[in-house]
């Protein structure tokens, strides 16, 4: 029928150009199905890169279950690569905030993680200004990192090393959600030299588990803690491993002094909750009577 209107050279340039809008219409659909994809994909920022947990996989609230370590010298840090945080600095710092420090101080630094309850005083808040112990400056972390906090239930993070407590630190800032006073030049400035000048001496390390499990094969048998009582309950986290910490402490049995100083050392790798660093003389009593006449 269109032979009548068209004559056939008509007809085959009509056909040219329809092949020609069919074989665009198809390249404009590959262009849309692969390209623009792969381009989207390529443009978006890039992942972030998982970080291994450095102390292995640690119990909860054991910062001393790290995998088994042999002894090594680790040479004076570069400041320049630790003093300001960097990727992968941070990511670092997170993958340690988030295996040693957010069960206690929450995911997102609240205070508010599940060990939280029963702590006094409380996990710090990292998001709000007030109330830090130390300061909220790099310097300041650092050493509270470095010495704990005593009469609370933060301990000396010095296991770590240097530039993972750096990296921490770097974590713990990135929380606050208040504007940071200026740093002290000198605070960093001596921070830094430490850095710079002084390495680190890593000794052979075994998990408090494993050394505890070691010695126990040499000792006799350790009868295993009555949790009946509900001082004994709050105050213990692993009762097989609090148990051999008493087997191994001498003389607590006869000094609540005795028993104080010696839990309070080791918190919570010897199997005792952090919250009894806390304890008051009269709780360390209920403590030691509970254990002494189960």
């Amino acid at each position: 029928m269109i032979e009548r209107y068209l004559s056939p050279s008509e007809l085959r340039r009509l056909l040219s150009a329809l092949l020609v809008v069919a074989l665009f219409l198809c390249i404009l659909t590959l262009f849309a199905f692969l390209i623009v994809p792969g381009t989207r994909n390529a443009n978006a920022p890039a992942a972030e890169v998982p970080v291994a947990a450095p102390q292995g996989q640690s119990g909860w609230l054991d910062p001393t279950a790290y995998l088994a370590e042999k002894g090594r010298t680790v040479p004076p840090i570069d400041p320049r690569t630790v003093m300001s945080p960097n990727p992968e600095l941070m990511a670092r710092g997170k993958a340690i905030y988030v295996q040693t420090c957010a069960t206690c101080h929450g995911a997102e630094g609240q205070g508010d993680g599940p060990g939280a309850k029963g702590l006094n005083p409380a996990p710090r808040r990292f998001t709000q200004k007030e109330g830090w112990k130390n300061g909220p400056g790099i310097p300041e972390i650092f050493q509270t990192l470095e010495k704990g906090v005593p009469g609370s239930s933060m301990v000396s993070y010095n296991y770590l090393s240097k530039r993972d407590r750096m990296a921490l630190v770097h974590a713990v800032q990135s929380l606050g959600r208040f504007a940071r006073a200026q740093e002290d030049p000198k605070a960093l400035e001596g921070l830094a030299r430490l850095f710079a000048t002084a390495g680190e001496t890593i000794p052979n390390r075994v998990p408090v588990a494993k050394a505890l499990t070691l010695i126990a094969k040499e000792s006799q048998p350790v009868a295993r803690l009555d949790l009946r009582d509900p001082a004994v309950r709050a105050a213990v986290l692993d009762p097989e491993r609090a148990a051999q910490t008493l087997a191994l402490l001498p003389g607590w049995r006869q000094s609540v002094e005795r028993l104080a100083s010696g839990l309070s050392q080791g918190l919570p790798g010897n199997g005792f909750s952090p919250m009894v660093a806390t304890y008051s003389r009269e709780e360390w009593g209920v403590l030691h009577r509970a254990l002494v006449t189960p």
